[in-house]
């Protein structure tokens, strides 16, 4: 028999699938804790405590699935290889079954369906893995089905609730971790008193939760049509009543030719609903796949779903359907109106408990078997129709109106609508019928899929347009003529509505308004429910369109009419932000929709479209609106298809899109359209084209997104000078140009340029601007960033104090910029060693997101991530690790395990962990991270090289040094490869080479490489940046192993004095280098030189640190030696309560300034 099959990774998949079901089962937000048996989740909750690993040991649980696994899976094995299955076509079965887990460990509705329904988790899995099963060898395919049932038995045995679960074997298991648990809880108590007041701070930031923004508790989205009055009882609405109210049926489909009255039927359902307090009522156009998902997105954040930049609208639209399929039981109605496709609602089709689902359409398939609930609705039965026409216009000739109601044949819409043209005519029914017998047959509608129109039903739906128009031109020429306009426009622009508003203006705003009203009462348009839109149905468009606008002209005239109310509102400013933001996305969706309607393309032949999505991509970018903006892609595509590439406006366009795509992260399609652009308006309008320069511009910001900041510097520098020489010296594009070169400067570590550059800004803004222009704000703000990076943090506080007051006295307190300005304040207090300062307004800074932004919000969880770190660097590091624990599991449900914040996360809580010496834990997920980064970015992205350089030095903390050195030299290699030899991040891997090597005993080495750094980093960063203090300490350390004492000392006091100079006397820094020169006087002999140093950082520590920080502790502990050292055994004694023999010497090599920190 060949060797067993390795099953490590799968117990390790079960293992974590076991642990994420719990992280689901106990989470609140989930709703599982309600629908779980109270025995089931104590399991659960138990279940969870399990940590990875025990002291470096297996995890019991893993140990134990994985021994149960290897048994039945080499039984299963051995019958499979007697029938000549090779080896390598069963290992192929069980990495799929790997991959197959991790992805359902991902999926957080199979997650918690499996929590509820354990035993029903083979059913589950094996649906799926029918994808992977068809990557396993054909012969394996039978393993394969085996293995599948073996993972689920397993599952089953070990999820509470299940049949085979043994509840009483599994706590007797956790009973060691309880103990354990218990003796750090003691642990950590003693300590509650020192700091007292800091845990006031972070207890009030659990209480702020309550306090938070409330999410509306009654949702009503969308343009539903208000529900006609007298409406029309049918035999369809009880099936629909009962469907939905009695059999809580979750889809229903309405099916019927156009014009039968499923909308009404849909909208009388919505009303209902509506009255009755659903908390969710949302009409929807669905007329195609891409308005579906814009929809959806928009719904998304209106229900509190935060919509992360670096993902599309459909990422966002479908955590909104995940969280509906989680949430509580709730009475949820979604309508989707005028499906044609229903390809198009595949896996966008809401579900959960208490959701239910309408949807309307023409076609005509076997619903049933498709899972929906069909619901026929037919025309008007004749007593219907009859009765009707003969109570709408007050005329009892039954007669006449049965010829009526046979000659349109009996279609709702058109009965309704012959029914008022007659009243508002003053006609008889037999009246009405002559005329209509009379005029000569309009265009006939043309048929759809399964529909039949009689032949009078485009000549009743038109004479109810034309005698309209005539009555309202009797009346008043110019209001006749608006009406037309109007008719116009709703027949061109988005069938589910135009803003109402919008028809109220062209330019006579009291006489478009009395048109408006006249149609509405003609019953040619409807207004919606919540009065903001007005729509046309679709076969009265359809009618309007074929008759009145059949002739080139007329449809010239009245695209030319529609596309002027598009651009009236491309150029309106509003008096809010949120007005500013609701009419831009009302624009979107307005061109986003004619883009997909034939019967709009006439609109794409008038140039001035160009103009109009010039204009809203702007605005749109002005306003963050980046995601919603990408939905104007394909508008913008049938422009340039119909106007020309060339087209200035479609370059501005394309501009302004490729920004978008830059915003969201998507820089390969960023950098596409840019090119093209490029090319076009360069051959258009020339090298230095204000446009031109735009699309330069945009190239380069790729080009830093991409990390290629020498390239990216050479076209930001290009754009400037080039923007210097054409335009007037105090453009604001100058000024954004100098902001862009200067970003790129500072992050190639050229702080002396970068800096001249912002200062040249700032006093250019100040002047042009004005001091307190957000422009400005900005520009200081970079400044400060850059003086901060030089270590100029006197002038940084300054500056960050200044502008948290000018924006919170011109933006308010809750504004993001302002938020923004507390933190990068906080952060500058933390460089300045001020840490309570910077504890308070992170504290300040979490409390206000949370009430403003909401829990899951990215900036909030990016708060909360700072305020941990700096928690950490304060020697709080059970606080620290309890926030980083916290926010990781945020960003895993919120964002997903894959997503970048949730790797920084990781990489975090890994940090922290090894700061805490638990380094078991720290090198787990430091490897679960590099796998993850190497798998999701790359193997040579600069954030998996820094996270291998962190996984190396959690090797070194270890004593795992040939380990260790094996990674780091690997980093450099590549760093100097990828990154080339001036980077930060290459100078950084070095130092952390050569302090591998140091730690390993090979000084030779690690003096080289110190030396090398700091000379590479003198002649690239400059004299007093940041890190030269740290190349110089380290360098000293090296000096100072190898017995090199006095080159050490010589370089410890020029720390300690460039330190002091730029950092000033109290910075953490500064008392780490005064610390390390009194060692080095100690150890050369000068114990009064020596102690005079300790003595001073003790005092200083105290002050700044705390008694217990662990640097305070180091520096008491090494003061006590050096007395002892100097025959001043009773002044040792007294530094302690009880005299400690210990001596805990400061770490002489410091932090990597390239590991990832919360900011």
């Amino acid at each position: 028999m060949a060797d067993p099959l390795s099953l490590a990774v799968l117990s390790a998949s079960i293992t974590g699938l076991l642990m994420r079901g719990a992280a689901v089962a106990v989470d609140p937000s989930w709703s599982s804790a309600a629908s779980l048996p109270g025995e089931a989740l104590n399991a659960w909750r138990s279940l969870r405590r399990l940590q990875q690993g025990r002291g470096g040991q297996e995890n019991p649980l893993e140990a134990s699935i994985k021994a149960r696994l290897q048994k039945q899976v080499d039984a299963a094995s051995e019958r499979y290889e007697r029938t000549s299955v090779t080896q390598s076509a069963l290992a192929g079965a069980v990495t799929e079954m790997e991959v197959a887990l991790k992805e359902i460990s991902g999926d957080d509705a199979t997650v918690l369906e499996a929590v509820r329904f354990p035993d029903n988790f083979e059913t589950y899995l094996r649906r799926r893995t029918a994808g992977r099963r068809q990557n396993v060898e054909a012969a394996a395919e039978p393993f394969f089905d085996d293995l599948t049932r073996i993972v689920a038995e397993e599952f089953s045995h070990l999820a509470p609730g299940s049949r085979g679960f043994d509840i009483a074997a599994l706590k007797q298991l956790l009973a060691g971790q309880e103990q354990l648990l218990v003796g750090q809880e003691r642990l950590l108590d003693q300590y509650a008193k020192t700091y007292e007041r800091l845990d006031r701070i972070i207890d009030s930031i659990q209480n702020t939760r309550a306090q938070l923004h409330a999410i509306p508790t009654q949702i009503r989205f969308g343009s539903r049509p208000m529900v006609t009055i007298n409406f029309v009882p049918r035999a369809a609405q009880n099936q629909l009543v009962d469907a939905v109210f009695s059999h809580n049926e979750p889809r229903t489909v309405l099916t019927g030719m156009k014009g039968s009255g499923k909308t009404q039927l849909a909208a009388m359902i919505a009303a209902k609903c509506e009255d009755e307090e659903w908390p969710i009522v949302a009409w929807i156009d669905a007329a195609s796949r891409k308005k579906l998902i814009a929809t959806l997105y928009e719904l998304a954040t209106l229900t509190g779903i935060d919509a992360p930049h670096d993902k599309t609208p459909d990422f966002t639209a479908r955590r909104f359907l995940n969280r509906l399929r989680s949430a509580e039981a709730a009475d949820r109605l979604f309508i989707f109106d005028n499906v044609e496709n229903l390809d198009d609602l595949k896996d966008l089709t809401p579900e959960g408990k208490g959701v239910r689902v309408i949807i309307t359409t023409t076609r005509h398939l076997d619903w049933d078997s498709l899972g929906w609930h069909p619901i026929t609705v037919g025309v008007f039965e004749r007593d219907q129709s009859i009765t009707l026409l003969c109570e709408r216009t007050g005329d009892t000739n039954r007669d006449a109106a049965n010829q009526i109601a046979s000659t349109l044949g009996d279609l709702p819409v058109a009965i309704t609508q012959a029914a008022t043209t007659a009243r508002n005519l003053r006609s008889t029914l037999t009246e009405y019928l002559r005329s209509l017998n009379s005029l000569p047959l309009a265009d006939t509608i043309s048929k759809q899929e399964g529909e039949y129109y009689p032949e009078r039903i485009s000549t009743v739906l038109w004479l109810a347009c034309k005698a309209t128009i005539d009555s309202i031109k009797k009346k008043n020429s110019t209001q006749g003529q608006l009406s037309i306009h109007q008719i116009g426009t709703l027949s061109l622009l988005a069938a589910p509505g135009v803003p109402t508003a919008w028809l109220e203006d062209y330019n006579d705003t009291e006489n478009a308004k009395k048109s408006l009203s006249a149609l509405l009462n003609s019953s040619v348009c409807q207004i919606s429910a919540d009065g903001k839109k007005t729509l046309i149905h679709q076969l009265q468009g359809r009618v309007f369109r074929e008759n009145h606008l059949s002739m080139e002209t007329e449809m010239n005239a009245a695209a030319s009419v529609a596309i002027s109310v598009l651009e009236s509102i491309s150029t309106h400013t509003q008096d809010s932000p949120e007005k500013e933001q609701q009419e831009t996305q009302d624009l979107i969706d307005q061109l986003s929709t004619i883009a997909s309607q034939e019967h709009s393309l006439p609109l794409f032949t008038n140039p001035t479209i160009a103009t109009i999505l010039a204009r809203t991509l702007k605005k749109a970018w002005q306003l963050g609106m980046h995601q919603v903006a990408l939905t104007l892609i394909n508008p913008l595509t049938k422009a340039s298809d119909t106007l020309g590439v060339d087209h200035p406006d479609i370059i501005t366009s394309r501009n302004s899109l490729a920004d978008a795509y830059l915003l969201e992260g998507q820089t390969e399609k960023a950098v596409a359209l840019v090119q093209k652009n490029l090319k076009h308006s360069r051959k258009l309008l020339g090298s230095t084209d204000p446009a031109t320069l735009t699309s330069l511009n945009t190239l380069a910001n790729a080009s830093r997104d991409r990390g290629d900041l020498e390239g990216a510097a050479s076209l930001f520098e290009q754009v400037l000078t080039d923007r210097i020489r054409i335009l007037d010296p105090n453009h604001p594009d100058i000024l954004t140009s100098r902001n862009n070169l200067a970003g790129t400067q500072q992050e190639m570590g050229r702080l002396e340029e970068a800096i001249t550059l912002y200062e040249k800004n700032l006093e250019d803004s100040e002047r042009i601007l004005g001091p307190h222009h957000p422009g400005t704000l900005t520009f200081r703000n970079n400044l400060a960033g850059a003086y901060q990076e030089a270590g100029r943090l006197h002038e940084t506080i300054t500056l960050y104090e200044q502008i948290l007051a000018d924006r919170t006295r011109i933006l308010g307190p809750d504004h993001p910029d302002t938020l923004a300005s507390l933190n990068n304040l906080a952060n500058a207090y933390h460089a300045a060693g001020r840490l309570q300062d910077a504890l308070e307004l992170l504290n300040q800074n979490l409390i206000n997101r949370l009430r403003f932004l909401g829990p899951d919000h990215l900036s909030t969880l990016a708060a909360r991530n700072y305020l941990a770190s700096v928690l950490r660097d304060a020697g709080r590091l059970d606080k620290a690790i309890a926030l980083y624990e916290h926010n990781l599991e945020n960003r895993i449900r919120a964002l997903g395990p894959d997503h970048p914040d949730t790797l920084a996360s990781l990489n975090n809580l890994a940090n922290a962990y090894q700061a805490a010496g638990r380094l078991d834990e720290a090198i787990t997920l430091h490897e679960q991270n590099l796998t993850n980064r190497t798998h999701i970015l790359g193997s040579n992205h600069p954030d998996t090289l820094i996270t291998r350089g962190n996984l190396a030095s959690a090797y070194q903390a270890a004593g795992r040094l040939d380990e260790a050195i094996t990674l780091h030299e690997q980093n450099l290699n590549d760093q100097l490869r990828v990154l080339g030899p001036n980077h930060p991040n290459t100078l950084t891997s070095r130092n952390n080479l050569a302090s591998a090597y140091q730690a390993a005993g090979r000084l030779d080495e690690a003096i080289t490489l110190h030396e090398q750094n700091l000379n590479d980093q003198l002649r690239v960063l400059g004299p007093n940046h940041p890190d030269i203090f740290t190349s110089r300490h380290n360098l000293a350390v090296a000096y100072h192993d190898a017995g090199r004492l006095d080159e050490a000392i010589a370089l410890y006091e020029q720390n300690l004095e460039d330190r002091t100079c730029i950092l000033g006397p109290h910075h953490p820094d500064t008392l780490i280098s005064r610390h390390n020169l009194a060692s080095a006087y100690q150890d050369a002999g000068r114990l009064d030189e020596a102690i005079a140093l300790y003595e001073q950082n003790l005092t200083d520590s105290i002050r700044i640190l705390g008694a217990h920080h662990p640097h305070t502790v180091t520096t008491r502990n090494n003061l006590a030696d050096a007395y002892r050292a100097a025959g001043r055994t009773e002044e040792a004694e007294a530094l302690f309560e009880t005299p400690s023999d210990s001596e805990d010497e400061q770490d002489g090599t410091e932090d990597s300034p390239n590991q990832e920190s919360g900011n």
